[in-house]
């Protein structure tokens, strides 16, 4: 029931996302509140954390989303993207070390998801448009890290997901190509 929930939010949230409506944030919020519950209880603890840090990075796209005279979607220059990348490498690794102590299931994938989910939320945030990118990989990491712990339905939510973010990389470019041609 709860886990039902809190898909329904999820897709809530991205559809609104993908459509540029800040109200999205909150149904993210919503969603992200029930997972951090559900991860705990199924001990994926990088999971619970990632939910949790969302509930905030949610807070911070709605409030940020208001000022959308300012907020266009952009994007980054190859060399920040590579730093990015590597940002979030090293972070992963950081994470697995960190949680390697614990009876952490998963833990390498569970790594990767979270640092990278972070990363690709705050680039949402910011309305830049590589932030899909990471949502493909992100998507498909996710699937099995939920299918390992018996999560069937949150796979199904991360196949949506991720069907949702190649029809969100369209709408934006669409959006990057329409502000382009106006400049």
């Amino acid at each position: 029931m709860l886990e039902n929930l809190a898909i329904l939010f999820g897709v809530a949230y991205l559809i609104l996302i993908i459509k540029g409506i800040r109200y999205g944030w909150l149904f993210g919020i919503l969603s992200a509140f029930i997972y951090s519950f559900l991860s705990f209880q199924t001990n994926i603890f990088l999971q619970g954390v990632l939910q949790i840090v969302y509930v905030f990075l949610g807070f911070w796209g709605f409030f940020n989303w208001a000022k959308e005279d300012r907020l266009m979607v952009s994007r980054l220059s190859f060399k920040l993207n590579l730093g990015v990348l590597i940002l979030g490498l090293f972070l992963s690794g950081a994470a697995y070390y960190l949680i390697s102590f614990t009876n952490q299931e998963s833990a390498v994938l569970d790594s990767f998801v979270t640092v990278f989910s972070i990363i690709a939320t705050y680039l949402t945030a910011q309305k830049i448009i590589e932030n899909w990118f990471y949502w493909w990989v992100i998507n498909v990491l996710a699937m099995v890290l939920y299918f390992e712990q018996g999560m069937e339905n949150s796979v199904l939510l991360y196949l949506t997901y991720l069907l949702l973010s190649f029809y969100g990389y369209r709408e934006w470019r669409l959006r990057l190509k329409s502000k382009n041609a106006h400049a």
